[in-house]
């Protein structure tokens, strides 16, 4: 299955999984959504697995939009299929509480 990146009512959501293979093309499609000052919906509720690259791209994404005084939120708290990975590299902190 290819990872796609729909957008849906201004939020954006991530579909398939984000593995070291695609997560330099996903930073630069949500980074040039950065680009226009606004506020990031991000939901990874749909992911299916995740990598430690892929986790630790989702950081620095995080902590960009931090540096640049914009808020993103990433939906995907209850998605155990990402849970154990997020949680081994120390990056479930990014993750919203809210749930969409």
């Amino acid at each position: 299955m290819a990872t796609e990146i729909k957008e849906i009512n201004g939020m954006f959501q991530i579909v398939g999984s984000i593995t070291s293979a695609n997560c330099h093309a996903i930073k630069s499609h949500l980074e040039s959504t950065l680009v226009t000052g606004k506020d990031l919906l991000l939901s990874i509720e749909k992911v299916i697995s995740i990598d430690a690259s892929g986790a630790f791209m989702l950081e620095a994404l995080y902590k960009k939009a931090g540096l640049e005084n914009l808020v993103i939120s990433i939906f995907g708290l209850e998605n155990d299929d990402i849970q154990e990975v997020m949680s081994t590299t120390k990056t479930r902190y990014i993750l919203s509480n809210d749930r969409v």
